[in-house]
């Protein structure tokens, strides 16, 4: 089958927005061995809309569309859909009963707006989005199907994974597709690729590597004619993939980084104090994301900035700082984030150090690494090499011990 992606939104055209989600399905589908034939981007023109989707039936089985599914005048992607379909749009009860509750949830009136969220066409079945208010449609048309959905990435994934897909692997010739996604840590996606690189060559099962904001994942697919057959493959190969990156597998899909990394001091009844400097925050944002594992966060201490006088190395102020921050808390585990920004260029590209300590009261490591990039990055990837240190510390059982 082919397949057309329509990124949908005058602020992808303006370059206000970047559009990741048009190369993330499109990779998606390649591994549902969907051919993508086109990409495109559409300003929020109801005219435009409707000639684009018709371009896009000329041409492919399956038109996906992101964005356009808000509230607001300038959606017009549920618009433009019934035009191509000539139907007319209804108000759907139960649809409008999900999309009032979300506000409801929330303490709040809906706006009368709201409820071309609410739309249905004929041809169309609707697919729930509990992550926000716009559920998107699946729409079976005459041999083919279009598919829109939010634009907003954390919205329109999984949507994707358990609405979408599940409904187009019928029309994709009866087989069983079964993957999992691995999830890494210290290690760069050329790095992992590179590793790898005899198993991706075998092509079965698909081998994918993606950069993501938690490490870099790794998707083991395979296409079968039975699940069984398909699931043996992909496991045999998960268990190749885990024997050569050892302890850079931190998880599946469904595993958080904090919860890796913070899960052993949860289990301990331990307690962790966090001191940065020029990161952002980034470290403490990160590790108190997941509610499940935050609790285990005792104190966290921010400073923009540290004034030395010299007589102390920059690893050593950053012990310090941690251990005296663990000691003010009465937590069990320190851990100190100490980013030092160089020369930069006249691009805004700095170069960087970045000192990370971990100690449990008694024992101390640092770590330091050269970094470049813009500040916001560089404090991404602190906090990346702040997870990554801490949970290789966490890993020996006499780091983790209270006394």
């Amino acid at each position: 089958m082919k397949a057309v992606i329509m990124a949908i939104g005058s602020e992808l055209l303006q370059g206000f927005l970047t559009d990741t989600n048009s190369s993330y399905l499109a990779q998606e589908m390649t591994a549902l061995g969907v051919e993508v034939v086109g990409i495109t981007a559409v300003g929020d023109n109801l005219d435009s809309i409707v000639k684009s989707l018709n371009r896009a039936l000329d041409d492919a089985d399956i038109i996906v569309c992101t964005g356009g599914v808000g509230p607001t005048s300038d959606d017009l992607t549920r618009e433009a859909v019934a035009i191509v379909c000539n139907e007319t749009p209804h108000i759907d009860p139960e649809l409008l009963a999900t999309v009032r509750s979300f506000f409801v949830r929330r303490g709040a009136e809906m706006p009368e707006r709201n409820v071309k969220q609410a739309w249905l066409i004929p041809s169309a079945e609707s697919l729930a989005n509990p992550m926000g208010t716009a559920p998107g449609w699946f729409v079976r048309h005459m041999s083919g199907f279009i598919v829109i959905m939010p634009g907003v990435p954390r919205e329109m994934m999984p949507m994707w994974h358990t609405q979408a897909v599940p409904r187009l692997i019928p029309a994709l010739g009866g087989n069983a597709i079964v993957s999992i996604t691995l999830k890494t840590l210290g290690l760069g996606e050329s790095a992992v690729e590179e590793q790898l690189s005899h198993i991706i060559d075998r092509q079965f099962p698909a081998v994918s590597t993606y950069a993501k904001n938690d490490g870099v994942h790794i998707r083991i697919l395979a296409i079968t004619e039975n699940g069984n057959s398909g699931w043996e493959a992909v496991r045999a190969t998960e268990t190749e993939i885990r024997l050569l990156l050892g302890s850079n597998v931190y998880g599946e899909l469904d595993l958080s980084l904090p919860a890796a990394v913070l899960t052993p001091l949860a289990r301990s009844g331990s307690k962790l104090a966090i001191w940065e400097c020029a990161t952002g925050g980034q470290v403490s944002g990160l590790l108190l994301s997941d509610p499940d594992v935050s609790s285990v966060v005792a104190a966290s201490h921010y400073e923009h900035l540290v004034e030395s006088d010299g007589s102390k190395t920059p690893d050593d102020i950053t012990s310090e700082r941690t251990m005296a921050l663990l000691e003010m808390s009465g937590a069990t585990h320190g851990l100190g984030v100490h980013v030092r920004f160089l020369e930069h260029d006249d691009s805004g590209r700095f170069d960087a150090e970045i000192d990370v300590a971990v100690t449990n009261g008694d024992e101390i490591t640092v770590r330091t690494q050269k970094q470049s990039g813009r500040q916001l990055e560089v404090g991404r990837r602190a906090s990346l090499l702040a997870a990554e240190v801490l949970r290789e510390a966490l890993l020996y059982p006499r780091f983790l011990r209270q006394e």
